[in-house]
């Protein structure tokens, strides 16, 4: 029987799958990994749950936020929000504030601050250039010296690449779109009437991100769809611009072929191209191979204590590989087995055949233990337990400057197809969140099912900051969501 086919078991696609079932439409989710989430599902060991990284979930979208605790329902947790900056040693508000950060840096940096950022602002006025790059825009705001203390080393370790060779566009939608100089008369003076600020709080599962997309999953087999897990994509093949079946292989080698009435594709917009059969055209497959992901490395510590109270923290120093660290039982004490227990995470970002790729799981293991020793989170009376490392490939697309003009190349010739539509962060090669996945999800499965014509390619196209809110508190001076 022909029925809609979804790549992927993460946000994007259980949500059309949820969508489809909804309205009584055959779905069958395939998905590669044993279970369902994606880059947001939660893993147990020893008694502890582990997300893959810190997924908070908070959204604009009234509906999406609806979708969220209409599934959870009793299992919805509101957590306070509590992030911040680690620098040679010393914890800095998420977003930077000005008192804060003059108090933790010393006169001697402060000055040098407001020196740099009085040159940036002479630069600005003078030519009159728009910032062409993540560090000019940065620079343009903050002045160099403030960029490379607190933006420069993070964001680096994150994608692998300089910062003036990722597009100035991206930072508007991941950085809060301020100058010092406001955050200084905000600090002093006081803000407007009315600001916009980051979210003090977001909505999150009781036992990990991931219970979002189980219950999904449970909830679109009970309508009567399929949800595969351990199970890979191998072929689309097609008629024109028609897919008319998906051939899928189990881990044993066996292939099974689903015949499609419609495909949508979490699966990274890379190879959803190269897996058409025939292929497609030359610059097309050109297009693809320009472009890159980034991986992701989680190095999944169970500690005895309580290394911090943050939910997540940037690590900013130059001096430690990692990047950012989570403490689950900040986000809910359900995901540790007993009191006086933290499940961590301490991730990385690799690239293929790079030298921390190449590390084996204990050799991470110890890596991460030896780098929050350094940082001074793990020193007594926390102590490691165990741990373990998961690897998650083609985590990040690579927002370096000119990828856009591959993705359009891509984009143009998947439109022509009739019953084909890329959906979530990868499938999209677009850096989104949990809940702009979510939304393209539904506008695909609408789009199937007939009941609107949505372009889900216009989720989130504004690239407006995702975490402000308007509200009369303090402003904050910058915020760098990962």
């Amino acid at each position: 029987m022909s029925e809609t086919v979804v790549l992927g078991g993460g946000p994007a696609g259980l949500a059309a799958a949820y969508e489809l079932t909804k309205h009584g439409a055959a779905v069958s989710v395939i998905e590669r990994l044993d279970r369902v989430g994606g880059l947001a599902r939660t893993l147990s060991h020893a008694g502890c749950l582990f997300d893959i990284g810190p997924h908070r979930f908070f959204t604009k979208n009234q509906e999406v936020r609806q979708l969220f605790l209409d599934v959870m329902e009793d299992d919805a947790l509101l957590v306070p929000r509590l992030t911040r900056i680690l620098y040679r040693g010393r914890f800095f508000n998420y977003p930077i504030t000005p008192v804060n950060a003059m108090w933790g840096l010393g006169p001697a940096e402060c000055i040098r601050i407001m020196t740099s950022y009085s040159a940036s602002t002479v630069r600005r006025f003078t030519a009159a250039k728009e910032p062409e790059n993540f560090a000019e825009w940065m620079t343009d705001k903050f002045g160099a010296h403030l960029f490379d203390i607190f933006f420069r080393t993070y964001t680096e370790k994150v994608w692998g690449i300089p910062c003036n060779q990722i597009g100035a566009d991206w930072a508007g939608q991941r950085i809060k779109s301020l100058s010092l100089t406001q955050a200084i008369r905000h600090a002093f003076w006081g803000p407007g009437k009315t600001v916009r600020s980051l979210v003090n709080e977001f909505l999150f599962p009781r036992l990990g991100a991931g219970q979002l997309y189980e219950k999904m999953a449970l909830l679109v087999a009970a309508r009567g769809g399929s949800v595969a897990t351990s199970r890979r994509v191998v072929r689309l093949r097609r008629d024109g611009f028609i897919v008319r079946a998906v051939v899928v292989e189990d881990a044993q080698g066996n292939q099974e072929e689903f015949a499609a009435h419609s495909v949508l594709s979490s699966a990274p917009l890379t190879e959803t191209v190269e897996m058409m059969e025939p292929g497609p055209p030359r610059e097309v497959l050109e297009a693809c191979r320009s472009l890159r992901y980034r991986n992701h490395i989680g190095a999944h510590l169970k500690l005895r204590g309580m290394p911090f109270r943050d939910n997540w923290i940037y690590v900013h120093s130059k001096d430690v590989q990692m990047a950012r660290i989570a403490n689950y039982r900040n986000f809910s004490t359900a995901m540790a087995d007993e009191d006086g227990v933290s499940p961590v995470t301490v991730e990385y970002f690799s690239s293929p055949g790079d030298a921390i790729s190449r590390f084996s799981d204990d050799q991470l293991i110890a890596l991460a233990a030896a780098e929050l020793k350094h940082t001074g989170l793990l020193k007594p009376p926390v102590k490691m337990l165990s741990g373990f490392v998961v690897r998650s490939e083609k985590a990040y697309p690579v927002i370096e400057i000119g990828f856009d003009r591959h993705v359009a190349t891509i984009k143009a010739w998947l439109d022509q197809f009739e019953n084909l539509i890329p959906i979530g962060r990868s499938g999209m090669f677009k850096y989104n969140n949990q809940d702009h996945a979510i939304a393209t999800g539904l506008l695909a499965a609408r789009n199937v099912l007939g009941i609107g014509h949505y372009d889900p390619w216009r989720v989130n196209i504004d690239a407006e900051y995702h975490e402000e809110v308007a509200t009369d508190a303090e402003q904050p001076a910058a915020a760098l969501s990962p």
